[in-house]
């Protein structure tokens, strides 16, 4: 679908409400004026930085400012939009689309208005979990396709350089010495394939981990001191 497609039924849908519409005004893709009333629709093919660009712009000129995509067959959201759509109220404007598939249909997602924030306390739960569980900083930010050292993963290289010096160990004296609370969790687990059972609450070391130690010699040395 092109831009010039998506004016049409804009037009005639705006047009309905009363509006008198022009298009390309002051390199402005539509706008429309009922009484004292200005509104400023921006269209683009997806979501993309240029069209928040234009909107921060045309918010300068109007508080009514929408946004105005295709959506896809079948009104299904990708998570794209979703993201886009959550920041087009943070900038507090609207949103119409228009049925890519019958290429007639423009619906108000929402209006422009004021927005409030919505704290995920679940997620900055899990979040500070997460960090107050590291003890140093072993990854390098804004790597990619890189091992995460995380907080679960610190304490499962803690148990195996335990068995790694010690020899096979029971749970209760690793328990004991590392002071870690879930190392019964983390041996019965065994995501990493790292930990084999000798006997009844005895955990010994799979070749596994040497493969692992040996790579990560540097992160190791750092965490077991």
């Amino acid at each position: 679908m092109k831009e010039v497609e998506m004016y049409k039924p804009l037009k005639k849908f705006l047009k309905a409400k009363g509006y008198t519409v022009h298009s390309e005004v002051e390199s402005i893709d539509v706008m429309a004026q009922k009484g004292d009333e200005i509104l400023i629709v921006e269209m683009k093919i997806s979501f993309n930085l240029q069209l928040v660009y234009q909107l921060i712009e045309r918010l300068k000129i109007t508080d009514q400012v929408y946004a105005y995509v295709p959506l896809g067959k079948g009104g299904r959201w990708p998570k794209s939009y979703k993201k886009m759509c959550a920041l087009l109220k943070r900038l507090h404007c609207g949103l119409m689309t228009l049925d890519q598939h019958t290429k007639k249909n423009v619906v108000v997602e929402f209006e422009p208005g004021p927005f409030t924030a919505r704290k995920n306390y679940a997620k900055k739960k899990m979040a500070l979990k997460e960090f107050e569980g590291r003890s140093i900083d072993l990854n390098r930010g804004g790597s990619t396709r890189e091992l995460l050292f995380t907080a679960y993963k610190e304490k499962a290289i803690r148990v195996a350089m335990y068995l790694f010096e010690h020899g096979p160990s029971s749970t209760q004296d690793i328990k004991k010495n590392l002071d870690i609370e879930k190392t019964v969790d983390i041996l019965n687990r065994n995501f990493e394939f790292w930990f084999e059972r000798v006997s009844r609450g005895v955990y010994q070391l799979t070749p596994e981990f040497e493969f692992f130690r040996l790579k990560y010699q540097k992160q190791i040395k750092q965490l077991w001191r």
